[in-house]
């Protein structure tokens, strides 16, 4: 039987591993305390925000169909993380039950900045009867934080954004997913990379958090067209044993990580992976994130914290859920 003394030390000694395994790989000096806000510097002639710590830089992009995080680079690797034609944490897609709402894309919007975070305002309008808020703010030494906030004047059934990021073809998408339970136990997570197979050819994969948010993929939203917006299969399969995934390089040095919070998360998805180019879906590797997920009333109002971060890998790729565990441990404190 193990002393109290021995099971403190083990406590420890976990604790230790557990803080090594986030910040693996990273060199900080005294100005990089893990979680201090990183000064944004706007270019006047682009109108994007740009960001740089020792670990990586990009910049914020708050115009345009591709709003969010463009030119990530990992500056360990040199890897341009970001597909250059698109962006990361773009907020795309509006629905409910069997309704299209069109896309902030294209919708007007306000830019409020400061020293340390960018807010882009969407108001509310005939077409989306809500007021959508997306602040940026950019961490030490490898994180960017979403914060995305609805205030709802319509009523809506099944409310969800649609948050996708569209990175290098070349990496490669893993999620966790939960395994069917035995008996009365807790179902365990795999760690999955998704690929081709001819069931589910053509189609988005989506790992839903729950059977009613499963629903959402087959309710006829991915089937409307309205304000010329493009259809697309989306395929529910297992559901999430974490609101998180990541996209590895091919020889799993170094991953670009996304996370959401469980209560505001209502699916993953993501491009599944092949070797061959005709095999493929799209010409980029993607996540998304689907957002809310809930019934709504004027009045109500919901917020949700999102999580990108670039991190070195080690052989058992344990630091995306680390990091997980971090983002949870900071974010549903009491």
């Amino acid at each position: 039987m193990k002393t109290r003394r021995e099971n403190t030390r083990r406590q420890f000694l976990q604790a230790m591993a557990f803080g090594a395994s986030c910040l693996s790989g990273l060199r900080l000096t005294g100005a990089e305390a893990v979680g201090g806000l990183v000064e944004l510097k706007r270019d006047a002639a682009t109108g994007t925000f740009a960001f740089e710590t020792a670990q990586f830089s990009g910049a914020i992009q708050t115009e345009g169909a591709y709003h969010g995080i463009t030119q990530l680079t990992d500056k360990r690797t040199g890897r341009v993380l970001t597909d250059s034609r698109y962006s990361a944490l773009n907020l795309y897609r509006l629905f409910s039950v069997n309704l299209g709402m069109g896309t902030p894309r294209t919708m007007p919007r306000t830019v409020k900045a400061t020293a340390t975070s960018v807010e882009v305002r969407w108001p509310a309008s005939e077409e989306h009867q809500g007021e959508i808020t997306a602040r940026y703010e950019v961490r030490q030494p490898n994180l960017i934080d979403l914060t995305v906030t609805l205030r709802c004047r319509g009523t809506y059934a099944g409310y969800e954004v649609l948050l996708p990021s569209y990175f290098d073809k070349t990496l490669v998408p893993h999620v966790y997913l939960k395994r069917r339970a035995k008996g009365k136990g807790p179902a365990e997570a795999d760690l999955v990379a998704p690929t081709v197979n001819d069931v589910f050819r053509g189609g988005v994969l989506m790992f839903p958090r729950d059977a009613h948010m499963a629903r959402h993929c087959v309710d006829g939203r991915w089937d409307r067209s309205e304000y010329k917006m493009s259809t697309a299969p989306f395929f529910p399969v297992r559901h999430y044993a974490h609101p998180l995934a990541f996209l590895a390089d091919p020889q799993k040095q170094m991953a670009v990580v996304l996370m959401s919070q469980t209560r505001a998360c209502a699916g993953v998805s993501c491009r599944y992976h092949a070797e061959k180019d005709e095999d493929r879906l799209t010409t980029y590797s993607a996540i998304d994130l689907s957002l809310f997920g809930d019934d709504l009333v004027p009045g109500d109002e919901r917020t949700v914290r999102v999580r990108l971060a670039v991190t070195p890998l080690d052989e058992a790729m344990s630091q995306p859920l680390a990091l997980y565990q971090a983002f949870v441990a900071e974010t549903e404190k009491p």
